[in-house]
């Protein structure tokens, strides 16, 4: 059962991020203008205390890197952003930079902004984590000294970081979260219709369409433009198709008991531990897409909790 407060969140979010297609169209609204309201917010970012902020590019993307002054950690969390690959980096994702640099032993945290639709199309944004991948490395991080963490697009992101990586023959990082990834872009798993009517993001309260009428509704949603023609089953743009070894690294998945996509991530749980992958899968029941990035209610502090305690396992700082 979801707390009182996760519920009103759940509230807020059904009112404030719908993004289903019938809503869509029925209020006339602009899913990339919506998407990237939020993004001249907050520009600058003052680092707290004993850190400091820096901007630099790898290659012509963007990048931020938040770091500890003194005592740190050779340590990296590179943070991968969602918002469906149209969303640029948001400023509410730095709000997390100093509990990802504790869990890690007081290591950096690396933001970077890559392309987006409808600007740009697959493979743009695969382009650009592969070039902050390599300025990385050129920067002397090793690849086991690195954490991802992405969400919803950014954990699809993080998924094709280690696909890539893999079909390379290159070392993978030392670990990965992913909250709440988009993972099939068929729309094929069961929970896609199962929670559509409690899903406050991409459902619409009380309603239980077919599979074919959800898939269709999906199918024509802006919310896709990344794909451009791209084969939907193309493992690189639904890793629930993908095949997976035992050189992938740990990994903990986390998702929302009532959201859409989580069926995306049982399936790609079930998918690598069937291949003797460290995967866990973390729901939370109630709660919403992305639901972590919270910090306003029970359900999304325990999740991060588990997300720091999960961070400080990788590295060694637990028992």
């Amino acid at each position: 059962m979801a707390s009182i407060r996760g519920k009103l969140f759940s509230a807020v979010a059904r009112a404030a991020g719908n993004v289903n297609p019938m809503i869509v169209e029925k209020k006339h609204k602009n899913v990339v203008k919506d998407l990237r309201s939020m993004e001249p917010l907050f520009r600058h970012f003052i680092a707290p205390i004993g850190y400091r902020f820096q901007k630099a590019e790898a290659d012509g993307v963007p990048v931020e890197v938040f770091s500890k002054k003194k005592d740190g950690s050779d340590n990296v969390v590179l943070v991968i952003h969602g918002g469906a690959y149209i969303s640029r980096m948001m400023f509410y994702y730095r709000l997390l930079n100093k509990r990802y640099s504790k869990a890690s032993g007081g290591g950096t945290v690396v933001h970077f902004d890559y392309r987006c639709a409808p600007e740009a199309i697959y493979p743009a944004a695969l382009e650009d984590i592969m070039k902050v991948w390599r300025w990385l490395l050129d920067n002397g991080v090793k690849p086991e000294n690195v954490l991802t963490v992405g969400d919803s697009a950014g954990g699809h992101l993080s998924v094709n970081l280690m696909m890539k990586l893999h079909d390379l023959g290159m070392a993978q990082p030392r670990a990965a979260i992913l909250m709440s990834p988009w993972l099939d872009m068929t729309a094929s798993g069961h929970t896609y219709v199962e929670n559509y009517k409690v899903d406050p993001v991409f459902g619409i309260k009380g309603q239980t369409p077919s599979p074919d009428e959800v898939r269709n509704m999906l199918m024509t949603s802006d919310l896709y433009m990344w794909l451009g023609d791209n084969d939907r089953k193309d493992p690189y743009i639904s890793p629930v198709y993908a095949e997976f070894d035992n050189t992938y690294p740990p990994m903990l998945v986390t998702a929302g008991g009532n959201e859409m996509l989580l069926s995306d991530s049982e399936t790609l749980v079930e998918k690598l531990r069937a291949v003797g992958v460290n995967a866990r899968l973390y729901v939370a029941e109630g709660m919403f897409h992305v639901f972590n990035i919270y910090q306003l209610f029970p359900e999304s502090r325990r999740a991060l909790k588990e997300m720091s305690r999960f961070i400080r396992e990788s590295f060694g700082y637990l028992a």
